[in-house]
């Protein structure tokens, strides 16, 4: 009888691997999998499959944060979509009737027609352990904000509540042959598709990248909507990078924000179109890059939200010709399109013309016509426009058409000055530094504000004052000038320059526009400084030394400063190199043992994190480095180190592990007192 099959049954009959199985689910296996905790089914789906609390098994979508639960749910979720062939809802029978039925039919099977696999153990869910989507199970709350910082996005911005949980760090440990592990801080900013995540856009310091698997043809980077107001507008932007930094420099706008990753897709503009529409948002702005392939994705936009009264779409995209093709049954918006193009063609025309020397007749130089707009009409109501794949050709055609066609939603199209807003951001940052020029206060040329400095120079610093100079060296500070000299001509050094200096610990104290007399050359003067006691010397003096051989820059510094830098730099990067010292203590066999555990838990933290105890490998360290000043294990110190060997204990394949006994052994001797003679010594050394 029917009821005699019940869901407590089913989930003691029905093992939910085996039954993905046989719906076509195929395991993925790879060493980052898992790790005896979950398996993964890739199908239409990615599924995430583990042992719940009391051993049933349970399962998540990695791509839909709705569709989780037992095996019964994932029968209920497909039977109700249909996103499985074969199973639906039968004719005549409800929802759970017929996730009954589903599941009599499978057991009523042969035994030979059901799968049976051969799955490595895993263990039950702990009471309060969370899974998380695969794309962010490596993730954690944004604290690493050194990456943004370093591109010029503010606290205050990143702070945000637009941008909470928007933008996570991602830990990557890298593990070579024969070299410790070194684990990575990536910043992340996770892909969204109705809502869900589906995708890893990751960022580090030289690195960009993507999680595995990440799905980016249809998904986008999006903020949060904004607080007790509804969105005026949907800012879209080809990077999240660029997207902070639009945010930063039009502060207060009432936006939603979204960043494309790189590329638009035709699933891309269908997801902004969405957006549109369920936010009731009235409007788009394009903030795509300004270079050739920022004005193709404005055009491409433009073709996904033209209206029904002209639909417009891209018909061919080859490398130097892009063609348009515009269908309207009442003209007035293509003649008035067609007008504004003949503008443009004729002021190229112009333009050529005074080049060259020449009259500008498109019919006489194959040159000119290849950066003219041509157009021609196909049928009654059909016209095709021929772009040249050039940023000033597009943009004239954009700029046109989102004028003079009608849209499904208003559609304003931005441009950095720069190649992307994020260049605009430094630019706008390097200009805020640069008081003289902005700033009508009573300055002298050195930018040093109102008080004026009327010593001499010191020979060989160039333009600093010995009165300033001795001010920065009372306070364990140093100051040089760098002149750098570029053409107008040429891709501007100046942000590059600015963005790295600042990156490896140097801060620009003004910054000077001086007189040249070579034609049409940029001459700017910085005043850097630098701490001797910063820990980012040996990057400081490198920079420095390294910029003294590019032609383009000239570095004003004194001898004995250059050599001291130097000298210091060579001392903090030989210390770095040897690593923290122990410092000794009375009794020889602590510190030998303390030396011993130090040395063991490195690799043993290694292991730790690879297991995906992370929380573990943070005690394990924070317990190594406190056992630097201290000779014994005391405290919290052995609180900790007693929440390690249990988690050690239940971790089958770091039991054998020589460092593992190595850790046990000097555990045993620092968990011994000193002798009070001993102790009394210890208290009374002077504190490091």
């Amino acid at each position: 009888m029917e009821h005699e099959l019940t869901f407590q049954k089913i989930k003691e009959q029905v093992e939910l691997p085996e039954l993905l199985s046989h719906f076509g689910y195929n395991l993925k296996k790879g060493e980052h999998l898992g790790k005896g905790k979950w398996h993964v089914f890739e199908g239409d789906d990615t599924l995430v499959v583990f042992k719940g609390r009391g051993g049933d098994w349970m399962y998540f979508n990695a791509q839909d944060d709705r569709d989780k639960g037992s095996v019964i749910d994932w029968m209920k979720n497909r039977v109700s979509s249909d996103r499985i062939a074969g199973i639906a809802q039968l004719p005549g029978r409800n929802l759970w009737q017929s996730v009954n039925d589903h599941f009599r039919a499978y057991l009523n099977l042969p035994e030979a027609q059901r799968p049976r696999l051969d799955l490595p153990p895993i263990v039950e869910t702990a009471p309060g352990e969370k899974f998380h989507s695969i794309y962010t199970q490596h993730c954690r709350p944004l604290e690493d904000t050194a990456y943004l910082e370093g591109r010029g996005i503010t606290k205050s911005t990143i702070a945000n509540p637009q941008f909470a949980g928007r933008i996570l760090n991602q830990l990557y440990t890298v593990q070579k042959e024969g070299m410790p592990a070194r684990t990575y801080v990536n910043t992340a900013f996770p892909a969204y598709h109705e809502g869900r995540v589906v995708g890893l856009e990751l960022k580090g310091e030289g690195f960009k990248g993507q999680a595995p698997e990440s799905q980016f043809t249809r998904s986008l980077w999006l903020s949060k909507l904004p607080e007790g107001r509804p969105a005026a507008v949907l800012v879209v932007s080809e990077s999240a990078l660029d997207t902070l930094s639009y945010a930063q420099l039009h502060p207060g706008e009432s936006a939603l924000y979204a960043s494309t990753a790189g590329t638009l897709t035709q699933n891309k503009i269908y997801e902004l179109k969405r957006l549109l529409n369920e936010e009731h948002i009235p409007a788009i702005r394009a903030a795509f890059d300004n270079d050739t392939q920022g004005h193709h994705f404005d055009t491409r936009l433009l073709a996904g939200l033209a209206s029904e009264q002209n639909p417009m779409k891209v018909v061919r995209e080859h490398e130097h010709l892009l063609t348009v093709e515009i269908t309207a049954a009442h003209p007035a918006g293509v003649q008035a399109l067609s007008q504004h193009l003949k503008s443009y063609n004729d002021q190229a025309a112009l333009q050529y013309a005074q080049e060259n020397g020449q009259p500008g007749n498109p019919a006489s130089s194959q040159t000119l016509r290849d950066e003219l707009i041509h157009s021609n009409k196909l049928g009654a109501h059909t016209y095709q426009f021929h772009v040249p794949m050039s940023r000033e050709a597009l943009g004239a055609f954009n700029q046109a058409a989102s004028r003079a066609l009608a849209f499904a939603h208003r559609v304003e199209i931005v441009k950095s000055q720069g190649k992307d807003w994020n260049q605009d951001l430094k630019q706008d940052q390097l200009q805020r530094v640069v008081q003289h020029e902005l700033s009508g206060i009573d300055e002298d040329q050195y930018g040093f504000g109102q008080q004026h400095w009327d010593n001499p120079v010191i020979e060989g610093s160039g333009k600093i004052t010995q009165q300033h100079a001795a001010q920065a060296r009372s306070q364990g500070e140093r100051l040089l000038v760098v002149e750098l000299r570029e053409s107008r001509d040429a891709v501007a050094l100046l942000p590059t320059l600015r963005e790295n200096l600042e990156r490896v610990g140097l801060t620009i104290d003004h910054a000077l526009k001086l007189e040249s007399n070579v034609p049409r050359e940029i001459a700017t003067e910085l005043t850097l400084r630098y701490r001797l006691d910063s820990p980012q010397l040996p990057a400081i003096s490198d920079a420095l030394d390294a910029l003294r051989q590019n032609p383009r820059a000239t570095v004003i510094e004194p001898v004995q400063d250059a050599a001291g830098r130097r000298q210091l730099a060579a001392a903090q990067e030989q210390q770095r190199r040897a690593g923290p010292q122990l410092v000794p203590s009375d009794s020889p066999a602590h510190d030998q043992a303390r030396q011993s555990f130090i040395e063991a838990a490195g690799q043993v933290a290694r292991e730790l994190r690879a297991s995906a105890a992370l929380l573990d490998a943070a005690r394990l360290q924070e317990v190594s480095k406190q056992l630097l000043t201290k000779p014994a294990l005391t405290g919290v110190n052995q609180e900790n180190i007693g929440k390690v060997l249990t988690a050690l204990d239940k971790l089958e394949g770091l039991k054998a592990n020589p460092a593992v006994a190595q850790l046990r052994q000097a555990v045993q001797i620092l968990q011994k007192p000193l002798s009070p003679t001993q102790e009394v010594n210890q208290r009374s050394r002077p504190r490091l």
